[in-house]
C-alpha cells in the first residue's frame, strides 16, 4: 500500500505550515507596499497639481499685467496720434492763413 502523504499549502498544522505562513507574508508585505505606492503616487500628483495651479496663477497674472501695459500703451499712443493731429492742424491754419494776407510771398 502507498502511504505517500500529500501537504495542502493551506493545512496551517503540516509540516507545509511555513510555506503557507510565508506565502501569507508575502502577501501582507505585497498589500503594505501597493499601499505604499499609492500613497506616494496620491501625494506626487497632489504636489504636482498644487505646483500647475500656482503655475496657472502666475502666467494668469503676468497675462493680466501685459493686457493692462497694452491698454496703457494704447492710450499713450491714441494721445500721440491725436496731439500730433493738433499740430498739424494748427501749422495747416497758420499756412492758409499766412497764405492769405496780402504781404504773402509765395503763390
Amino acid at each position: 500500500m502507498n502511504t505517500t502523504t500529500v501537504h495542502k499549502i493551506a493545512d496551517v498544522h503540516s509540516t507545509g505550515g511555513i510555506v503557507t505562513r510565508a506565502i501569507d507574508a508575502i502577501d501582507r508585505a505585497h498589500a503594505r507596499t501597493a499601499t505604499h505606492l499609492h500613497d506616494r503616487r496620491s501625494s506626487l500628483m497632489t504636489k504636482l497639481e498644487a505646483a500647475l495651479d500656482r503655475a496657472e496663477e502666475m502666467m494668469t497674472s503676468a497675462f493680466e499685467r501685459a493686457r493692462k501695459s497694452m491698454k496703457k500703451i494704447d492710450v499713450v499712443s491714441a494721445d500721440a496720434v491725436n496731439r500730433t493731429q493738433g499740430l498739424v492742424g494748427q501749422a495747416l491754419e497758420r499756412a492758409r492763413l499766412a497764405r492769405s494776407k496780402p504781404g504773402h510771398l509765395a503763390s
